[in-house]
């Protein structure tokens, strides 16, 4: 990206003193500061700015929710024109996309990631600069993880992912790709080989949908947007014209896009509203403007056949305010029920862990020590297994914490 349209775009900046977006950043990236440096030109220590907190700018840049997030809060967003946060992100890590932190000294500890997702990229390459050294384990045979399995290559230029590898290769990050613990190698057998281990191996379950089922089969949207499970041409022939998604997160709407582009009629219930959708409004609005067809405030109660035709039943809702104070809770609305014919349904409601990592090792998480602890004090947990809201700058927070905690001997006070 041109440094003349990053600068310009900086130069928008108001430097707020109450620096809103440096809070509404889950790793409280010192945004002001950052833009600061790019008005003057200071390259190397904007880059420098944004190391301290996030090491991974090429991924968070181009696919944070930042309109939910830093840019939702950016004082200019009262004019609806906030500053592109997640622009200038990615346009300086281009820049730097060769650059590294080599570590000063060398600690002769051996330190594990296993799987590498958006959290273990981000621990195994902060524990590498700390001076550890880093192996890693991951079940697929290019890192990523979900980013480079199942995000669409229209919404993400896989090409970065060599970029991230490139810095492990420099590091001397080892990696075994296409193992799978749990099946291939055991953690039990791993546990006394490192000086700490790192977990974040992902949620690697679709989650299940409590509707009626008869005789009919449903899919999976994690499943299909898998490229080494399906190709588009096996979409086409798997899938039928007029397809149904129940949900509205991030791998729905990647779903349903993925789909208008294999020329499928397509539509997403949701029990909610689009506002209170976790996907990021304008991968939303980019579907609907592609064509697919979101019916809000709509829950899924059966799929059944009816003579030749797969009919999807659907009841209304409605949202009433919590007593606590939480999110709104979803009501049935009595009488409201309406069917629609279908070729496929597909659920994308979110994904739950697998414990076949963990099977026959001992280890268990524990977190009323600490979200990221488990019962040996060298292992910790982190990405999704930990994270509520399942993004990727979260996942990134838990890689680069634990990383300090073990530097800083945090784990060797509990052994």
């Amino acid at each position: 990206m041109d440094k003349y349209v990053i600068q310009t775009e900086a130069k928008r900046c108001l430097e707020c003193k109450t620096k809103p977006c440096v809070f509404a950043c889950p790793a409280h990236n010192n945004i002001p500061e950052f833009m600061k440096k790019i008005k003057n030109g200071l390259w190397d220590e904007a880059r420098a700015i944004w190391h301290v907190t996030s090491n991974l700018p090429e991924l968070c840049g181009a696919l944070c929710q930042n309109e939910n997030l830093c840019e939702g809060a950016c004082t200019l967003n009262k004019i609806h024109k906030p500053v592109k946060i997640g622009m200038i992100e990615k346009g300086v890590s281009e820049l730097f996309k060769d650059v590294i932190d080599y570590p000063i000294t060398k600690n002769n500890k051996r330190h594990l990631v296993i799987g590498l997702g958006p959290a273990g990229i981000s621990n195994a390459l902060k524990m590498a600069e700390l001076g550890f050294d880093v192996e890693a384990i991951d079940s697929n045979p290019k890192l990523g993880g979900t980013v480079y399995n199942l995000v669409p290559d229209f919404r993400f230029d896989k090409i970065i992912l060599n970029d991230i590898q490139s810095k492990f290769d420099l590091l001397n990050i080892k990696v075994k790709y296409d193992t799978y613990v749990g099946k291939d190698i055991f953690l039990k057998d791993l546990i006394d080989q490192y000086d700490s281990i790192f977990i974040a191996d992902g949620l690697g379950l679709p989650s299940t949908v409590d509707i009626h089922v008869d005789h009919l089969h449903v899919f999976y949207a994690q499943d299909l947007l898998n490229k080494y499970l399906y190709s588009k041409d096996d979409l086409i022939s798997l899938l039928g014209k007029n397809v149904y998604i129940v949900g509205l997160g991030n791998v729905a709407i990647d779903m349903a896009r993925t789909l208008r582009r294999l020329h499928k009629t397509v539509h997403i219930i949701y029990r909610r509203t689009i506002d209170d959708a976790p996907a990021g409004k304008s991968e939303i609005q980019a579907a609907i403007e592609e064509g697919v067809v979101i019916h809000e405030l709509l829950g899924p109660v059966s799929f059944k056949l009816k003579g030749n035709d797969k009919v999807l039943d659907c009841e209304g809702t409605c949202l009433i305010k919590s007593p606590t104070g939480g999110r709104d809770i979803v009501q049935k609305v009595p009488n409201s029920e309406t069917s629609f014919m279908i070729d496929d349904l597909i659920f994308a409601t979110g994904q739950k862990t697998s414990e076949v990592l963990f099977h026959d090792s001992g280890v268990v998480q524990t977190p009323e020590i600490s979200p990221f602890a488990t019962n040996y004090s060298h292992i910790f947990v982190g990405g999704d297994r930990v994270n509520k809201n399942k993004r990727i700058v979260d996942a990134m927070v838990t890689g680069i914490t634990v990383a300090k905690q073990i530097a800083e001997g945090i784990y060797e006070t509990n052994r």
